[in-house]
């Protein structure tokens, strides 16, 4: 798979930033019912973890970078020749996703599977070899995560 650092960089940055302002408000909840487990510190947990993810990944760009030519090169590899299709696909996706969770018409089961299908299969260019595994990876997600929260943390999920 074609490595592009910066960009890992740049995203990497911002979900930092995103999930620094999940732990920021995830702060200001109340405790909830279950603790240890609760309103906050399961997003916060979450968001801790994505974070020291993140780092891993732009430690990892940067030792690359710095074993590789100039930095110019890097930037002018990166910034040509790609069509934005597969991203627009996903950013396309995640919106219809939110707004149907939004709206309720679908339950979180079917719409997370459909998602994760869809964003597994982008990410392998709609290759025909990784149908079969997409699928069985997505319904173990999709479904498995209703389960838990419905059936284990007994969190109300939309429909």
């Amino acid at each position: 798979m074609e490595q592009r650092t910066i960009a890992e960089i740049g995203v990497c940055s911002l979900i930092i930033i995103f999930c620094a302002v999940i732990l920021w408000q995830a702060a200001k909840l109340p405790p909830g019912s279950f603790e240890p487990l609760g309103s906050a510190p399961v997003p916060q947990a979450t968001a801790g973890i994505v974070i020291c993810c993140c780092l891993i990944v732009i430690v990892r760009a940067i030792v690359q970078i710095r074993r590789q030519p100039p930095l110019a090169h890097h930037v002018r590899d990166e910034l040509t020749g790609r069509s934005p299709r597969n991203a627009l696909v996903m950013f396309g996706g995640t919106l219809a996703y939110v707004g149907l969770l939004q709206l309720g018409m679908l339950s979180f089961g079917v719409l997370t599977f459909a998602f994760l299908l869809l964003l597994i299969m982008t990410l392998n260019r709609f290759s025909k070899s990784s149908l079969l595994p997409a699928t069985i990876t997505a319904a173990l997600f999709g479904f498995g995560i209703e389960f838990l929260f419905t059936r284990v943390f007994v969190v109300d999920l939309p429909v």
